[in-house]
């Protein structure tokens, strides 16, 4: 038998709608953000919105909510789902092509959305730093920024075997093929990056492999509690809410998991450093 050939690589947000089937069954934050929505009259301004997963059901409860993304492949998605809502329903969502280290918009917001890991996308010191003071320009003076992120559980230096596929879900692609999606991981402790590689293994309906498998890998940084702490004072915020999960039912213990944050701009804020 000849050896298997290795995967084809694909850019992970290079289609929208093969983004939104792989992660069809995500959507245990947004009840949070649902209320989010709920405790502000908005606009609320949402970063790296991809494909809207979130925008659009904030934007249900009746605020406006302006999506940014720097992927037009996403964007286009979203795009078209903004095209199948009523009237009133597209009149309260707006997405804009932008990256959300440098976007300058004139308006400022109640509330600006940074959710699902994304944060962790900013693997260099100065993206991360840029990208929440991006969120405190666009704050309104009382306004929130909310953000959820993974945060290390202690065996995070736990490598993987380099050859394992871990985790397996199925997936069905927007064309009717189906999936199995396992993933690996491999982690830079000196760098603090965790790099995962997803692997799309083509199946038929009775789950036989069928030789043809595609990969992507993300590049994530590990944020450590008291290291972000310190990267929100430097981005001129202020930590008002730190909870270990999306119900806000605990204060935030740095055992690992969920992290959920609100923050504000940090009153007469000067750009200097405060110990």
């Amino acid at each position: 038998m000849s050896p298997k050939p290795p995967p084809r690589f694909r850019d992970h947000y290079a289609d929208g709608a093969w983004y939104d089937a792989e992660y069809v069954h995500i959507g245990g934050d947004i009840p949070y953000y649902e209320q989010v929505a709920c405790e502000t009259d908005g606009p609320i301004l949402e970063l790296a919105c991809g494909t809207g997963r979130l925008t659009f059901p904030m934007a249900a409860t009746g605020v406006k909510v302006v999506g940014v993304d720097n992927s037009t492949a996403m964007l286009a998605r979203a795009e078209a789902k903004r095209a199948a809502l009523p009237p009133s329903g597209r009149a309260r969502v707006e997405f804009r092509f932008g990256d959300m280290r440098k976007v300058r918009f004139k308006e400022e917001f109640a509330a600006v959305v940074l959710g699902f890991n994304t944060l962790m996308h900013m693997t260099d010191d100065d993206d991360l730093l840029a990208t929440l003071e991006t969120a405190r320009v666009h704050l309104e003076e009382d306004g929130l920024f909310h953000v959820d992120l993974h945060t290390p559980l202690p065996e995070i230096a736990l490598n993987r075997d380099p050859e394992g596929r871990y985790d397996p879900e199925e997936m069905i692609a927007p064309n009717g093929d189906r999936y199995i999606v396992t993933e690996n991981n491999q982690y830079d402790a000196r760098r603090q990056i965790n790099r995962m590689w997803f692997y799309y293994q083509k199946v038929d309906r009775d789950g036989y492999d069928l030789g043809e498998e595609q990969a992507t890998l993300l590049e994530l940084r590990v944020l450590f509690p008291r290291e972000l702490d310190l990267f929100f004072r430097m981005a001129g915020l202020e930590m008002v809410g730190d909870w270990d999960d999306l119900e806000r039912s605990a204060p935030f213990s740095g055992g690992g998991g969920r992290r959920v944050i609100q923050a504000r701009a940090r009153p007469g804020w000067t750009g200097i450093v405060l110990p």
